[in-house]
C-alpha cells in the first residue's frame, strides 16, 4: 500500500465516523451537512454532505429497508439519500408549490410516509414512488412542524417551532392534541424516536442542544450541546450503513 493510499484511508476514516451494523442518530442541517449525533453528549460529527441538487435540506425519515428519505424546502420535493456518498436522488415534487414540507416521518405498520407543511398547517401522506403529497387534514400548528413516530406505542408526536410544545397527531384527521410545554427549547426542530432505548429526542436551534422529551408531559431534558448550526432533520437508523471508498484505488 502506498503512502498516498494510507493517507487517503486515514482521512476517510476521520471524515466518516459511521460504522456498519451500529445504530446511529443522524441529522441534517439547512446547508446539506450530514452529522452523527452522540446521544450521550449531544455532540455532532460531520460525516458527509448532501448533493447540491437537493437544495435546502430539512426533514429526514427512515423507511423500509433502511431507505433514507429527505425533504427539501428549497424545491418542494422528496428525495432518497445515500448516506455512503451523500447523493440525493429525486423521487418527485409534492405537487403544490405552496407546500413547505419541513418534517417527515415513516410509519412502518402501514408503510406510509407522512409530512407536515407550514403553509397551511397540513398533515400529508407522501407517495414514496412519486413524491406526490395528499392532504390528510389540518394540525392547527402554524409554524414549522416536526414529526416523530413512537414505534413502541403507535403514536405520532409533533413539535412546532411556533408553540414550543409537544403534541400527538391523529393520522386519520391530521388534528394535533397538546401534551405539554417543552419547558426549555424555544426553536424545536428535528424529532426522532430511538426504539432501542425508548427515548424521544429533539434538537433545538436556539439553544443548539439535544434533548430527550417526556412523552407523557412534553417536558424536555437537556443532554448536551450540538454546537452552533441549524439542524433541521433528525432520524434514528438501526442496522448497517454502507461504506464506500469511491474514486480511490488501494495498492
Amino acid at each position: 500500500m502506498t503512502r498516498v493510499a494510507v493517507a487517503v484511508l486515514t482521512f476517510l476514516a476521520c471524515a466518516a465516523p459511521l460504522r456498519a451494523g451500529d445504530p446511529h442518530m443522524i441529522a441534517v442541517d439547512s446547508n446539506r451537512s450530514l452529522y452523527e449525533i452522540d446521544i450521550t453528549t449531544g455532540a455532532k460529527t460531520q460525516f458527509g454532505t448532501v448533493s447540491a441538487n437537493a437544495g435546502t435540506t430539512a426533514g429526514l425519515a427512515i423507511g423500509a429497508g433502511n431507505t433514507v428519505y429527505l425533504t427539501s424546502t428549497g424545491n418542494d420535493s422528496l428525495y432518497t439519500l445515500d448516506l455512503a456518498t451523500g447523493n440525493a436522488t429525486l423521487v418527485g415534487a409534492y405537487g403544490d408549490p405552496a407546500v413547505v414540507m419541513h418534517g417527515i416521518e415513516y410509519v412502518p405498520t402501514t408503510d406510509t410516509l407522512y409530512g407536515a407543511s407550514s403553509h397551511n398547517a397540513g398533515l400529508y401522506v407522501i407517495d414514496k414512488t412519486t413524491g406526490a403529497a395528499t392532504l390528510v387534514g389540518v394540525t392547527g400548528l402554524a409554524s414549522f412542524t416536526n414529526l416523530g413516530w413512537n414505534s413502541s406505542t403507535g403514536v405520532m408526536y409533533a413539535t412546532n417551532s411556533g408553540a414550543d410544545s409537544l403534541y400527538t397527531v391523529n393520522l386519520a384527521t391530521g388534528g394535533a392534541t397538546l401534551v405539554g410545554a417543552l419547558t426549555g427549547p424555544t426553536n424545536p426542530n428535528g424529532l426522532a424516536y430511538h426504539f432501542g432505548n425508548g427515548n424521544l429526542y429533539l434538537v433545538d436551534n436556539t439553544t443548539d442542544t439535544l434533548y430527550t422529551i417526556d412523552m407523557a408531559t412534553g417536558a424536555a431534558t437537556p443532554i448536551g450541546s450540538t454546537g452552533t448550526g441549524n439542524l433541521l432533520g433528525l432520524a434514528y437508523l438501526e442496522g448497517p450503513i454502507p461504506v464506500e471508498l469511491v474514486g480511490f484505488t488501494v495498492e
